[in-house]
């Protein structure tokens, strides 16, 4: 954006240019007054409508400022809901569950599914292990968030 002194100069330069070229086609200096006049009023529109466009912007600045953050907020929120909801879908539990039932389940689900119940057949252990990895992440998060340990 312009300085306010080059915008000023601007204009001037703008201003003589103009009347150099009434001059040259002939037009007397009322005519010249006139045209004048109704630059200046062509002027304030533009002051006018220069100052609501810099409202319009700083209004728009703020409002996807807040929006912004709105949306950062609920975004955070719905993924700790999500990834608590598949927390609670990989320890076979309903959302909400308390801390005791979350504990019964993860040592009901690894006496189950632990890697060493599996050693004779390898698809089987890689899978159980994939599976204590998931049950072990779903537990941590919920010793963090219930602050148990």
């Amino acid at each position: 954006m312009f300085s306010e002194r080059l915008w000023d100069l601007l204009k001037a330069y703008i201003n003589e240019a103009i009347d150099a070229a009434l001059e040259e086609r002939g037009f007397t200096k009322q005519e010249q007054q006139s045209s004048q006049s109704q630059q200046k009023r062509h002027k304030t529109a533009f002051d006018e409508f220069q100052e609501n466009y810099e409202k319009y912007k700083k209004y728009q600045q703020q409002s996807n400022y807040y929006q912004k953050s709105y949306q950062d907020s609920y975004e955070s929120t719905s993924q700790t809901n999500d990834q608590e909801a598949k927390y609670y879908a990989w320890l076979e539990l309903p959302y909400g569950s308390s801390f005791e039932d979350i504990k019964k389940s993860y040592k009901i689900m690894m006496k189950k599914y632990h890697p060493d119940n599996f050693h004779n057949n390898e698809t089987k252990r890689q899978t159980a292990e994939k599976l204590s990895q998931k049950l072990n992440e779903a537990y941590q998060y919920f010793e963090k968030k219930y602050g148990k340990k």
